[in-house]
């Protein structure tokens, strides 16, 4: 189904918001996606990329499928944060960025599952992260309860 993961390019203290916010969705996903078998069916693993103090700069921008395990039926998507948004104390920003991020690494599993011929449920995982993004939203501080 989904996970979700992280590599920062920094000790973690010099992370604050992106960090909470990487975690928050990191947690909830595996909440709410529930019990999970990984070679069961198709599975996406989403890896945000964070530059800091001493991975300063990404070799790649944007989104690339990463590693793929064919007996787990797993693909990394590694998502590139720009440093913008890895410095960023503007929630609305992290939180679009996260969730388009999630939306465009479905778009790209289901390609690349189509070319490996494995059937992968596209409304299946939206599903999981529409109903992730109202929870997150939820939790954000600036959320007024509409």
């Amino acid at each position: 189904m989904l996970s979700i993961g992280a590599v920062y390019g920094g000790p973690k203290s010099e992370y604050g918001l992106i960090m909470e916010f990487e975690k928050r969705l990191m947690c909830m996903v595996s909440d709410m996606r529930g019990d999970f078998k990984f070679g069961s069916t198709a599975a996406l693993n989403v890896v945000f990329h964070i530059p800091g103090s001493i991975i300063r700069n990404l070799d790649y921008e944007g989104l690339r499928d990463g590693k793929f395990s064919r007996a787990r039926k797993l693909l990394m998507i590694q998502v590139a944060v720009p440093k913008e948004i890895a410095e960023s104390q503007d929630e609305e920003a992290i939180f679009r960025f996260l969730f388009d991020s999630l939306r465009e690494a479905n778009r790209i599993a289901a390609l690349y599952f189509k070319k490996k011929k494995i059937e992968y449920s596209q409304p299946k995982y939206l599903g999981l992260v529409d109903a992730v993004e109202e929870k997150f939203r939820q939790t954000m501080q600036g959320h007024d309860g509409k």
